[in-house]
């Protein structure tokens, strides 16, 4: 099928815009630039689609505005469009976790610093939503962290529809909480495929007004996308195709003069898959490898991969490569990501700068021409796909999200005040939405004076440890954790891996990489464990299981993909529950307990306890304060 290439309406530049010398502006960037300057709504969203010209709106943001603070979803990301901004003469200061040195108070007053002297010496902060989490959750100490918010009265939240519900919770409390602090905030969320629940969210729950802004689709305007072929493949993935895959980019190869700037992508669902096709080429196409770069998710830690020092013809990627993806993309073999947002945001990337081919697999038969216009493809894939999306369950229901939402405010107060950092000030950030706070305030309050009637050695208790209702309250408590951070609770780990010409030495999450890789041999650096991993030669699953706090005499198999662990775990503890319900004794609200594991995905909320390979045996050591540490043996044969 051939999708035409596509153009968006045009008019006078305004604003900023005429002064910065434009011949012309796009419509919706009008718009944009009205908003900031005239505009009452606090907060805009703004839809365009990917190549549009979204970035170019934050200009009118940094020039009307002092000192925004542009958020972006990964440091990857924040660093590329740190360069484009540096490149077009604006001053940038840059905040990450990176930033800041030291524990406790010093650390708080780093970024309480960091915002003083940037709001003096730089045209806009980048940064990720993971700091402002941080101080919202109470996680710096001392009573000072919040004080940024003062600071904070512009926030564009970039590529929004990258968050998942816990995630976008985070971001929500942090739109409330500057709103809540300045009479003139102005946020802008911008996406080419914006999650439409967040939208509802800010306007229905938080009482927000908002400004829809639309990138308008025309017959003859400024032309931003070219035409596209695509071909569709039933195989669900690459690896199944491996073989023509490998042929067609070497025909692309030799098809061109130079190598030294990237038109050819390969974008997998899998990082496992990617990491195969990367050794695969090494291995039996040494003249494509010569001209391929691998970035999925295991190259992000991976201090020799940095793709600005690197010349290549063809990119090997997975979903990271879904956003800021910013090259001449002519020649593209994708697997379909199973959702509208992520499929667009990935088929986006090509044919913004030149006409391009797409092999797309696992698409398959749907309601195609043989030539339809992009916005009429657009809206195929929307209609395909997120019906897909709400047949299987992945759509979140608006109330839910506000319980995710009122559950952070709530914990983030309770943390203030057990430990005397409390400010009154700050129930004006956290309750204002006072259903959702109360509702989960007392269940917090509930659990934990529960966990206090378990007997503890002489003394007695309500509970024996062994007891249903112990465990239950246990695992609970343990996945309150995962409001502590902006996106849940994970394990990493270090690990070499075979990638190609060289190994790879990075860290990625521990229960992943175990499911798809055997570990050869276990080296350290100082006391951290570096694994040596291998994958399995036939594709197969590791045998992996986990011990979960409160019921580790229940190992949960952990060698499945992630979807079925979870609904394994959602199914048990639906089920403890309804067992603690028949006992009567416990003083925590039933339908509070089913709620909570219902808004709250398992999988992203409990480190365990231990972790049971065929060979190794890795125990977890978590308090809550910092990263999980890990201790590896060998298991006695």
């Amino acid at each position: 099928m051939n999708i035409a290439g596509a153009s968006l309406a045009t008019a006078p530049p305004e604003y900023d815009l005429a002064e910065r010398g434009f011949p012309h502006a796009r419509k919706f960037q009008n718009e944009v630039a009205e908003w900031v300057y005239d505009g009452d709504d606090p907060v805009a969203v703004l839809r365009a689609p990917t190549g549009a010209g979204k970035t170019a709106t934050f200009h009118s943001l940094i020039n009307a505005r002092d000192v925004p603070l542009i958020v972006y979803p990964t440091n990857a990301l924040l660093r590329q469009q740190q360069s484009r901004f540096e490149r077009e003469g604006v001053t940038v200061g840059v905040l990450t976790g990176d930033s800041l040195r030291g524990h406790g108070n010093t650390r708080a007053e780093q970024l309480l610093g960091f915002f003083d002297s940037y709001q003096h010496d730089f045209d806009v902060i980048l940064t990720n939503p993971d700091i402002l989490q941080a101080a919202i959750q109470g996680l710096y100490q001392g009573s000072k962290a919040m004080r940024i918010f003062d600071a904070i009265k512009t926030i564009v939240f970039d590529e929004f529809h990258f968050y998942d519900a816990l995630a976008a919770s985070g971001l929500l409390l942090q739109t409330q909480i500057t709103e809540s602090r300045h009479s003139d905030a102005k946020v802008l969320l911008a996406s080419a495929t914006p999650n439409q629940d967040f939208v509802d969210f800010v306007r229905d729950r938080l009482g927000l007004s908002v400004r829809d802004i639309n990138a308008e689709y025309v017959d003859n305007g400024d032309q931003f996308r070219h035409e596209v072929d695509v071909y569709r493949h039933e195989d669900r993935y690459i690896r199944d195709q491996q073989q023509a895959v490998a042929e067609s980019l070497r025909d692309e190869l030799n098809c061109v003069d130079e190598y030294d700037e990237p038109h050819a992508v390969v974008v997998f669902n899998s990082v496992k898959h990617s990491n195969d096709f990367h050794q695969y080429l090494h291995d039996e196409y040494p003249d494509v490898f010569e001209h391929t770069e691998k970035d999925n998710g295991f190259d992000t830690n991976d201090s020799a991969v940095d793709l600005n020092d690197e010349e290549f013809y063809i990119l090997n990627t997975t979903s990271k490569g879904e956003v800021g993806l910013d090259y001449d993309i002519r020649m593209m073999h994708m697997e379909n990501p199973g959702r509208a947002g992520p499929f667009l945001q990935r088929f986006g990337r090509a044919g913004r700068k030149s006409p391009a081919t797409v092999h797309v697999y696992g698409l398959g038969q749907g309601p195609w021409g043989d030539d339809v216009s992009f916005p009429t493809f657009e809206t195929q894939i929307y209609e395909g796909l997120n019906a897909y999306e709400r047949a299987d369950g992945r759509r979140m229901p608006l109330n839910w999200l506000g319980d995710l939402v009122g559950f952070r405010a709530a914990l983030a107060l309770m943390t203030r005040e057990e430990s005397g950092r409390f400010d009154q000030s700050l129930k004006l950030d956290f309750a204002a939405d006072n259903e959702y706070h109360k509702r989960w305030r007392g269940f917090i309050y509930r659990v934990r004076d529960e966990l206090d009637e378990i007997a503890t050695g002489f003394d007695p208790g309500k509970y024996t440890p062994v007891d249903p209702e112990a465990k239950l309250l246990e695992f609970t408590q343990q996945c309150f954790k995962a409001f502590h951070g902006l996106r849940g609770r994970s394990v990493n780990a270090s690990v070499k891996y075979p990638r190609g010409d060289r190994t790879g030495l990075t860290t990625y999450g521990l229960t992943t990489t175990l499911r798809y890789y055997d570990i050869e041999a276990v080296e350290y650096a100082d006391t951290e464990p570096i694994l040596q991993i291998v994958p399995r030669p036939d594709d197969s699953l590791s045998v992996v299981t986990a011990q979960l706090p409160g019921y580790e005499s229940q190992p949960t198999q952990y060698n499945r993909p992630t979807t079925k662990i979870e609904a394994e775990l959602q199914t048990k503890l639906h089920r403890e529950i309804r067992r603690v319900e028949d006992h009567d004794r416990i003083d925590v609200s039933i339908e509070l307990l089913h709620r909570f594991f219902k808004i709250v995905r398992i999988t992203d909320a409990v480190v365990p306890k231990t972790i049971t390979t065929a060979q190794y045996e890795i125990e977890i050591k978590d308090n809550g304060s910092g990263p999980p540490t890990l201790s590896v043996q060998e298991r006695q044969r």
